[in-house]
């Protein structure tokens, strides 16, 4: 672009300062800037190769480490996940040993109800159901009559009968998931009779577990025939170890 001067010669625009105090402005910048990063005279400019080398290194000499906050939240993480594995442990656990609780109890109370009903109660186990069957025998017959109350309870959710690969308590291998001296068979279920003196029929043992391949989620039930007292057993990944007082 050129420009008309008063004595009437043409004189480019570059060499006139703007009148426009921002164009003026911006001309003085941009004068400064190539001042700035032009190198003395009679020398070279570092070579462009080795301005980005060092770029470079500084950016790779910045990120070998991780910041306090990133470790804070793989840390925070970790401790998350930790937590709900444990409480997973814990809950598959207790419930192991509520299933054997259960079957504690009923027992407890079938003894009990014998005792003060002065009549026979007749416990049996629905392996296949994983189901608990007691039955009220009032007239110490050995059978149900369609006129005895019979009563049906659930094992605790995820909880079945699972013969023990560690072995008995007391020793030696099982293939069933109960074993005892004089089993009574009545209605098809194999089971014990409390008699009205609180004693029972037969010694019982009754093996549950939550996950058959985890040993320590394998509970026994162990039943005194003399005296009908109950006990249970957890396995504790070695060895059966008793949980009653």
């Amino acid at each position: 672009m050129m420009m008309i001067s008063r004595d009437g010669g043409a004189t480019p625009s570059t060499m006139r300062t703007p009148c426009n105090p921002l164009l003026r402005l911006h001309a003085a910048s941009a004068r400064r800037t190539e001042t700035a990063i032009a190198p003395p005279h009679g020398t070279r400019g570092p070579r462009r190769g080795a301005r980005f080398g060092e770029r470079d290194a500084r950016r790779r000499c910045g990120r070998r480490g991780f910041s306090l906050i990133e470790l804070l939240i793989v840390i925070g993480i970790l401790a998350i996940v930790a937590a709900m594995a444990l409480v997973h442990l814990t809950t598959t656990a207790d419930k192991a040993d509520a299933a054997a609780e259960l079957t504690a109890t009923l027992l407890q109370l079938a003894q009990r109800d014998a005792i003060t009903r002065q009549s026979d109660v007749i416990l049996s186990l629905d392996t296949a159901a994983n189901r608990i069957r007691t039955v009220e025998d009032y007239n110490d017959s050995g059978t149900i009559d369609p006129s005895e109350r019979v009563i049906w309870r659930g094992l605790e959710e995820g909880a079945h009968f699972a013969a023990p690969p560690m072995g008995r308590v007391g020793g030696g291998t099982l293939a069933s998931v109960y074993a005892g001296s004089a089993i009574t068979v009545i209605g098809g279920l194999p089971g014990v009779v409390y008699r009205r003196d609180g004693s029972a029929s037969s010694d019982l043992e009754v093996y549950l577990a939550l996950r058959s391949n985890v040993s320590t989620e394998y509970r026994a039930v162990m039943v005194a025939p003399s005296t009908g007292r109950v006990d249970i057993y957890r396995y504790s990944g070695t060895a059966w170890v008793r949980t009653t007082q």
